[in-house]
């Protein structure tokens, strides 16, 4: 019997997805974007450093068997207790059609074997699909510290904050990191799984103390200018939770 998709545990994804095929010149000029499966577990109290043995010694090198290039994995360190963040490949709905990573490195037997000793180790799961916009993305490398802010468009208007962020926000935030203040940055849409509209902004640090340093935007251009990108970001979107995850090299390749 076929094995259900289970891209739990996975790795990093690159898709790129042009955005109109009337004609070659369109297609070369939109923009790009990175779709990928992010997967939020809750693991047992007890069972933390057995899960993580188990991505380490058997997920992970399994991983790598059946052809995965990269994956990232994040410890919540502010936000739920004991929660783990993957960001996995996606490189097509038709992947769900084939057996999981697992399976084809292991067999059905042994990825059988394998989920039933990872299951034992996770209190709660949940999953989406995210769409990294590529051109509004500054890269943060293996940088240690993500800060997380999850908003909602207002219906309508995730174009018009999109918009908005390039043109008002990303050159801020490139000076920022030019002046080595910030790592990097990332904004991304939420897909299925995940409430309509949402959206992820993240500003990577390379050590949590950065943290104490002002908010990147006032850094560079000063509390008068901020505000006016503040206020028009609240015109756009409304502000949700803000979650500081660690990027765990040990499951990260």
């Amino acid at each position: 019997m076929r094995t259900m998709f289970q891209p739990l545990f996975a790795a990093a994804i690159t898709l790129t997805l042009f955005g109109t095929t009337e004609t070659a010149n369109a297609q070369a000029a939109a923009p790009t974007t990175t779709r990928s499966y992010v997967q939020v577990v809750r693991l047992k109290a007890d069972m933390v450093d057995e899960w993580m043995a188990l991505q380490k010694d058997e997920v992970i090198p399994a991983q790598k068997k059946a052809g995965l290039t990269g994956r990232i994995t994040l410890a919540t360190q502010v936000g739920n207790a004991f929660e783990y963040t993957t960001i996995t490949p996606f490189p097509s709905w038709g992947a769900m059609d084939g057996d999981a990573p697992l399976t084809r490195a292991l067999g059905a037997a042994g990825a059988a074997a394998l989920n039933a000793k990872l299951r034992k180790c996770i209190m709660t799961q949940n999953s989406y699909m995210s769409t990294r916009q590529d051109e509004l993305g500054i890269p943060g490398g293996e940088a240690l510290v993500w800060r997380v802010a999850v908003r909602r468009a207002v219906p309508g208007k995730m174009q018009e904050y999109l918009s908005f962020y390039k043109a008002e926000v990303l050159p801020a935030m490139q000076r920022a990191k030019a002046e080595g203040k910030i790592a990097g940055a990332t904004v991304a849409t939420r897909g299925a799984g995940a409430p309509s509209g949402e959206f992820t902004t993240v500003t990577m640090y390379n050590k949590f103390a950065d943290l104490d340093n002002p908010n990147p935007v006032v850094a560079v251009l000063g509390q008068e200018a901020s505000q006016k990108i503040s206020d028009k970001t609240n015109l756009l979107s409304t502000a949700g939770q803000v979650i500081i995850r660690r990027r765990v090299a040990d499951l990260s390749f």
